[in-house]
């Protein structure tokens, strides 16, 4: 059951409506599932609508602006009504750069770590300098060294975690990670 929670509790509001609103339209075609849930074939046409409904507010809030995570584009944006712990104001790198890398989750379910990133208008650009000199390093180096370097930006990640929501840890451990990816140059 709290492996359920903690699933639910991680998955974004958009995909929650569109599931629930499939389950809606199973009972409304099916009237049954598995012998334990029954609508009443009264009910059935209610249970259509209300499954419909679902899944057009999910679809809606998936591909909102500024609404969370969205399609093949990757241009989820942090709000620009979110409030920072950083004194400069956020960062507008273009379409893809007001939010971190595409590795930092800003659904609002991520890591603490992850949430003070998406907050912090200096936090973002650390990490986008990050993806950059990584992204530089990874494409010079053979598929071995590449797997290694995964493997070690994966112990940094976890790493980073242990920082939660300490704004100056974070800003070490960024710095850190981005003088030693240079050093690799």
């Amino acid at each position: 059951m709290n492996d359920l929670l903690n699933t639910l509790s991680h998955t974004p509001l958009p995909t929650i409506l569109v599931v629930a609103g499939i389950a809606f339209w199973v009972l409304a075609i099916a009237g049954s599932v598995a012998g334990k849930i029954t609508v009443e074939p009264g009910k059935q046409k209610a249970a259509g609508l209300v499954g419909t409904a679902f899944i057009v507010l999910g679809v809606i809030l998936l591909f909102a602006p500024g609404s969370g995570p969205t399609n093949q584009g990757g241009s989820e944006k942090t709000s620009s009504t979110d409030t920072t712990k950083s004194d400069s104001p956020p960062v507008n790198y273009g379409e893809n750069r007001t939010r971190p890398s595409p590795g930092v989750n800003c659904t609002g379910t991520g890591t603490p770590d992850e949430v003070e990133i998406c907050r912090s208008a200096t936090l973002i650009d650390l990490d986008w300098q990050l993806y950059g000199v990584y992204q530089a390093v990874l494409k010079r180096l053979d598929q071995n060294r590449q797997t290694k370097l995964a493997q070690e930006e994966s112990v940094w990640v976890k790493q980073r975690g242990e920082c939660q929501r300490d704004v100056g840890c974070l800003t070490a451990a960024y710095k850190s990670r981005i003088a030693q990816l240079q050093s690799m140059q």
